[in-house]
């Protein structure tokens, strides 16, 4: 039978045993924790760390973006503002080119060219409403000149108005053709104006 001495030491060495045992396995799961957490904080470190390459990607490319609309619209603002100067540039000088021509009509009557002119226009007139009977109005400052176009088939009509060419009418009057030199004038302008535009834009 064990004394109480021997008893006594069993449990002091059970108590350091014991001791040394928590310590040593504290020791460890102190580790195992700091190890987990030190794994942890590099985990966190580096997926922030993407993120915030993933917003600052996001940030470039929408400013890129952004960049990239505003240098288009400054493009194509300069670029129609070009073909708006361009267009008012070709649209005065077919404007004077028209003022240049209606100065030089003023003595186009009185040329061996203008009866070819007037017999021009009237066969464009008929030709234009397809009537070869139709009424041709004409200004009595052409009475002359008119005579000689006894070979048309149609209508002669002496009107009251002063300008160079000739309105065709239809016999039936429904249909009318203004074949003055305004009226040619008006329909060559805004055919050229057409063709600018087209160019232009």
């Amino acid at each position: 039978m064990k004394s109480k001495k021997d008893i006594s030491k069993i449990n002091n060495a059970n108590a350091e045993e014991i001791c040394s045992r928590i310590r040593e396995e504290s020791s460890e799961d102190a580790e195992s924790l700091l190890g987990k957490a030190h794994k942890e904080r590099e985990r966190i470190l580096s997926e922030a760390s993407r993120e915030a390459q993933v917003k600052a990607q996001a940030i470039l490319s929408a400013a890129e973006k952004e960049t990239g609309e505003k240098k288009a619209r400054i493009f194509s603002t300069i670029a129609i503002e070009r073909r708006r100067v361009d267009l008012e540039a070709r649209s005065l000088f077919i404007a004077d080119v028209i003022t240049a021509v209606k100065r030089e009509a003023e003595n186009f009557r009185g040329s061996p060219d203008y009866t070819k002119f007037l017999r021009e226009a009237i066969l464009e007139g008929v030709r234009i409403i397809d009537d070869k009977r139709a009424q041709v109005f004409y200004s009595h400052f052409d009475e002359g000149v008119i005579s000689r176009f006894s070979d048309l088939p149609v209508e002669f009509k002496k009107s009251d108005f002063a300008e160079m060419g000739v309105i065709v009418q239809s016999q039936d009057g429904r249909l009318l053709f203004d074949n003055r030199f305004s009226a040619r004038l008006k329909r060559a302008y805004d055919e050229i104006y057409i063709k600018l535009l087209k160019e232009a834009f």
